[in-house]
């Protein structure tokens, strides 16, 4: 049995989301304003007789992104993996914290030569919308089903993020968006500055999460602008105040289940 790989996979954070139509497979095409942020899941991947993941010390089964990257990995090669994942990033939060694990795996496998960095990316596709974005990680425009990805310029930004409640799942905050709707702005606008950060999953998730709209009108209170990441239920502020963010939160700011105050980081995966 090999040695085992310790790696850091980073959460991603939506600066901006915009939905521009489906495929012909029913999918959601996206425009995205993306960034790598101080928040991480601790992998432990090593050779293994036969794939294995657990989490938190439990074990996990095909529904888990992790097992479905490792068994991807083993189809393309026959090299299976053994993953031990410590979590770090909370559940349900827009965050992509299923994603970081898959694409660590998969980034591992691509660095270890087990399989191409190509195939790799095809695997991350089958997964899930982030997985690609996500073995590279950075400030960048997101694209069409997560596969274009165009880097931007690097900028270090204080954020806080903050979630009370875990909200509704991305299937079904998807569904609600397909009931309801909403055009957006533009994400060139966003870019140009002209346009302030939104994202169009924000009201079908607070449709099913009333409790989104109450924490947005807060930090937008004591932050600023405001916006969900993802599917939600997170919101993020970026702030030019780091002293005072951090009191603010130290002062137990509405109650929630998750806060904290994080810097843009340049790479989703780290060895350590």
């Amino acid at each position: 049995m090999d040695k085992t790989t310790e790696l850091r996979a980073y959460a991603k954070l939506n600066l901006a989301l915009d939905i521009t139509g489906t495929d012909g497979e029913g999918y959601h095409l996206l425009d995205m304003i993306n960034c790598t942020v101080g928040v991480f899941d601790t992998l432990a991947v090593s050779r293994a007789a036969k794939v294995a993941v657990t989490m938190d010390g439990k074990p996990c089964g095909g529904e888990n992104t992790a097992y479905r990257a490792a068994s991807a990995v083993e189809r393309l090669s026959g090299a299976s993996l053994a993953v031990d994942i410590v979590k770090g990033i909370p559940f349900g939060a827009g965050l992509g914290g299923s994603s970081a694990d898959a694409s660590a795996v998969l980034r591992y496998a691509a660095d270890a030569g087990l399989i191409s960095l190509a195939d790799a990316e095809e695997a991350a596709r089958s997964i899930g919308s982030d997985v690609v974005y996500m073995m590279h990680g950075g400030m960048a425009r997101v694209r069409g089903r997560g596969e274009l990805i165009e880097p931007l310029r690097q900028s270090e930004l204080d954020i806080v993020i903050a979630r009370r409640d875990r909200g509704g799942s991305t299937a079904e905050v998807y569904r609600k968006y397909d009931e309801i709707g909403r055009q957006g702005a533009g994400i060139d606008g966003v870019l140009r500055g002209e346009t302030a950060r939104y994202n169009v999953l924000e009201a079908p998730a607070v449709a099913l999460c009333p409790e989104i709209a109450r924490l947005k009108e807060r930090m937008r209170g004591a932050f600023g602008e405001a916006v969900m990441t993802g599917s939600g239920s997170a919101v993020c502020s970026i702030v030019a105040d780091v002293d005072n963010a951090r009191r603010t939160l130290e002062r137990g700011f509405c109650d929630a289940n998750f806060r904290a105050v994080v810097k843009t980081v340049p790479r989703a995966i780290e060895y350590l």
